[in-house]
């Protein structure tokens, strides 16, 4: 567990393993990703061993129809700052699957639906007393259902209705709810590389346990795509499912700014930051504070290919969150990493 109130300084060495598919430019279009990522903390005499495997899945079946799959699944150690996974005091073996199914069709020339299935299951290895109490707490399978109306206002703007239905199934904690999101919004191209996306609304939420809550939902993403280097940022606001143990959700700003350049034909930088402030909510009005915290996490690297196979990449990550449970550090990491 991260202790509290401690600065600490990590030296490690990490090895990768990258293994990739690419079948692009047919009906059945296919993308894999699998990396396998070994730690070493020098200092700490501990290793941490993380998987993650990434596929995308695109099909036309007409002009018309098409299908697409995103399947995420981790398994991880160390605590996630880019979503809503568990606690980011403590690092805890879990595994975390996102995965998102869709439907796209064109009813007429403007005017097109997209129909979304996502699963999602958080499962923390319950192996010490501090993992088996955020396992009992976080443990969960969550669905949704969302319906998307575009209607092509010009050839750079779409205007955008969404429905989604959410459901939030705990394994332990008394948490279950159901979730209405009624949202607005669009999409636009402000260049051939620079486009923007807006969200906005309300859900509606409704405890098992411990009534209801109507809370604002917003989220605006914008991503540029240079022919060398590329930026997405995105910034969401919102009720959160709740990574305490007796809060019923957390409100929740968390935005994510990722950069990429390529300073040579062999030399890539990447860095990227993420924060969150959250208040956690508690008692059937979901507006009684029960606590508040806010984590930063920033990353810088460099990746030198070596040939088609073999990267050597040196990285530096600052984690910090201050509320209960709060710490800072700074992690240091050089390696391999193989592509098969």
């Amino acid at each position: 567990m991260l202790q509290r109130a401690q600065a600490a300084k990590a030296h490690c060495l990490r090895e990768n393993l990258v293994l990739t598919y690419d079948r692009a430019r047919e009906a059945t279009e296919v993308r894999l990703i699998g990396v396998g990522r070994f730690t070493q903390f020098l200092d700490a005499g501990t290793d941490d061993k993380d998987l993650t495997l990434t596929l995308a899945v695109t099909h036309n079946f007409s002009h018309r129809l098409s299908f697409r799959a995103d399947l995420y699944a981790a398994y991880q150690t160390e605590p996630n700052f880019q979503s809503n996974v568990g606690p980011q005091n403590v690092r805890a073996p879990h595994f975390d699957t996102h995965d998102i199914f869709s439907l796209s069709y064109h009813w007429l020339p403007r005017l097109s639906s997209v129909t979304t299935y996502t699963f999602e299951r958080i499962k923390y290895e319950q192996t010490t007393p501090t993992t088996t109490a955020v396992g009992i707490a976080q443990d969960r399978f969550q669905y949704t259902l969302g319906e998307e109306l575009q209607f092509s206002l010009t050839k750079r703007t779409k205007l955008v209705l969404e429905y989604r239905y959410l459901i939030v199934d705990y394994d332990t904690a008394p948490s279950d709810s159901t979730t209405h999101f009624a949202l607005a919004g669009f999409d636009h191209n402000l260049t051939e590389h620079l486009g923007i996306n807006v969200r906005g609304g309300e859900s509606f939420r409704s405890f098992q346990n411990d009534g209801n809550s109507i809370n604002p939902n917003a989220q605006v993403s914008v991503t540029y795509q240079g022919s060398n280097h590329s930026l997405s940022w995105t910034t969401r606001y919102g009720v959160e499912q709740s990574t305490g143990t007796v809060a019923m959700g957390n409100t929740t700003l968390r935005t994510g700014l990722i950069a990429t350049y390529n300073l040579t034909s062999r030399i890539r930088s990447t860095a990227a930051v993420y924060y969150n402030d959250s208040s956690n909510n508690q008692g059937s009005s979901g507006t009684t504070s029960a606590g508040s915290q806010n984590a930063l996490q920033f990353t810088l690297g460099l990746n030198y290919t070596i040939n088609r196979h073999f990267a050597a990449h040196v990285n530096y990550v600052y984690s910090s969150q201050n509320g209960q449970g709060g710490y800072s550090r700074n992690q240091y990491f050089a390696g391999l990493t193989y592509t098969y």
